[in-house]
């Protein structure tokens, strides 16, 4: 079960590396967990924080991040790993403390791609 909910975590943060895009998400991710708590009180709250999750995220993947929300194809992924990784980061600002699983980094290319001499 761990390895799986760290390989959602990490497969959830490649599609996230982008500063900008992690901080609207981290946006997104408040208001649907205001909305959430909302829900028992006003559900024209729930409503709105559901839209701001929505332009936020989306903001972030069509115009920072360049991909596709992984939602389209697996919302429930999507879901849990995104609330997931919200609590987590949540827990890091306030502890200071890495607690999210680091995401492999792309080894740079030795020579060029266009196939030129460097």
């Amino acid at each position: 079960m761990k390895q799986r909910v760290t390989r959602d975590l990490l497969a959830y943060q490649q599609a996230h590396r982008n500063r900008y895009n992690q901080q609207l998400h981290y946006l997104a991710f408040l208001a649907a967990f205001i909305g959430w708590v909302a829900l028992w009180f006003d559900w024209r709250v729930t409503v709105g924080c559901a839209v701001l999750h929505y332009v936020f995220s989306w903001v972030g993947h069509f115009f920072f991040e360049g991909n596709r929300p992984a939602s389209f194809k697996h919302p429930f992924l999507g879901f849990y790993a995104g609330f997931l990784w919200f609590f987590l980061r949540s827990l890091e600002l306030i502890s200071k403390k890495q607690l999210l699983p680091l995401p492999a980094v792309p080894q740079a290319n030795e020579g060029t791609d266009d196939g030129s001499a460097a």
